[in-house]
């Protein structure tokens, strides 16, 4: 399929960056969101930055890339797009409204990729006449600067499929099939455990020791700070998207899940509000310096098994799931690379023992 015009619902952050790298791979885009606000914001940010984040991210800029994009609130702006990339926040019933509500819109040809990072394509596209248009299409964070889309769709089409690979590597992306699409795909499983094993982490631990203890064993940014980065609130939903297919698997101790919650009632949801777990000084997450670092194995330990539960549910090989870290993380080290370093039996004695002092379900060991 030959995709000539683009949309993106979702004037967020990613969003905003989609709409960014399809325009700049020559593609017109039509970015829609309800809100006119979050548009202007887009429009500011395209207009006065965008080319000098694509530079930033590695990518030649291909002209003027913010004359390509047109701004609308009316979903009718889509109706001639070949390719579209939902954006929106992670709520099932909204996704699945928007979909249907494009079914109406767009063509009959046209395919449908959803962003989401805790739901399905199989759960965004029920209800949908023509559900197998619609394909995974998840980009990391930051999108600019994280050269990954992972690709999935169990009911999808070979073309849906071929059409969003195309995409992807039309923008520059590298796009990663997983063999089987599960909520929270690879990436964002990898990246739950790791959350959810931090926060049991602050049990022992401040959250700048356990941040700077990771940063020290090779994190580009603790895992903490990546709470912050997407959002304490953004972050809870996933939590609760993922514990009806997962149960208490990435769910925080009680205590923190409270303290998380009191965070965001104050208004401290992260980066986005200028405090999170830590202040943020613009795009700078200010982490101060510990008494002593926290010793964060059983994170990479969780990490590790988490790596192995997504390919003992046939998402993808090792050598897939290490790629899909090292581009997803900007990284090198993938976690079976980890294993590698640190043994397999040391990792395994790492999460019994962790096991057995918190009962978190995160360390349960599988291999």
């Amino acid at each position: 399929m030959t995709v000539e015009t683009t949309g993106v619902v979702g004037a967020g952050l990613m969003g905003r960056d989609i709409a960014g790298l399809l325009a700049n791979a020559g593609y017109d885009v039509a970015l829609v969101d309800v809100d006119p606000d979050a548009l202007d914001r887009a429009r500011a940010v395209h207009e006065s930055a965008l080319a000098d984040e694509l530079r930033a991210g590695g990518l030649d800029v291909s002209g003027t890339p913010a004359d390509r994009i047109a701004y609308g609130t009316d979903l009718e702006a889509l109706s001639d797009a070949d390719f579209v990339v939902e954006a929106v926040p992670e709520d099932l019933e909204l996704k699945r409204d928007l979909a249907g509500s494009l079914e109406g819109v767009i063509d009959d040809d046209a395919v449908l990729g959803t962003n989401t990072s805790s739901l399905t394509p199989g759960d965004v596209a029920a209800g949908m006449e023509r559900p197998e248009r619609v394909v995974l299409f998840h980009f990391a964070n930051p999108a600019m600067r994280r050269d990954l889309v992972e690709v999935a769709g169990d009911d999808a089409t070979d073309r849906a499929l071929e059409t969003a690979h195309d995409v992807a590597r039309a923008i520059d992306r590298r796009p990663i099939r997983l063999r089987r699409e599960y909520r929270a795909n690879g990436l964002s499983r990898l990246s739950a455990s790791i959350k959810c094993a931090a926060t049991w982490e602050l049990l022992e631990a401040a959250p700048a020791a356990v941040d700077v203890g990771a940063r020290n064993v090779g994190f580009d940014r603790g895992p903490l700070e990546l709470i912050d980065l997407i959002g304490l609130d953004v972050h809870l939903a996933t939590v609760d998207n993922l514990a009806e297919t997962y149960g208490d698997r990435y769910a925080p101790p009680p205590e923190w899940r409270t303290r998380m919650e009191a965070r965001v009632a104050d208004g401290r949801l992260g980066k986005k509000t200028g405090a999170g777990f830590f202040e943020w000084d613009g795009e700078t997450c200010v982490i101060p310096e510990p008494a002593e670092p926290h010793d964060v194995t059983p994170i990479l330990a969780a990490l590790v098994n988490e790596a192995h539960r997504l390919v003992d549910d046939g998402v993808g090989d090792p050598e897939t799931i290490d790629e899909i870290l090292k581009r997803g993380s900007g990284g090198d080290v993938g976690p079976f690379d980890v294993e590698a370093m640190f043994g397999r039996e040391s990792l395994r004695e790492t999460l019994e023992r962790r096991r057995r002092e918190t009962d978190a379900p995160v360390y349960e060991p599988v291999f």
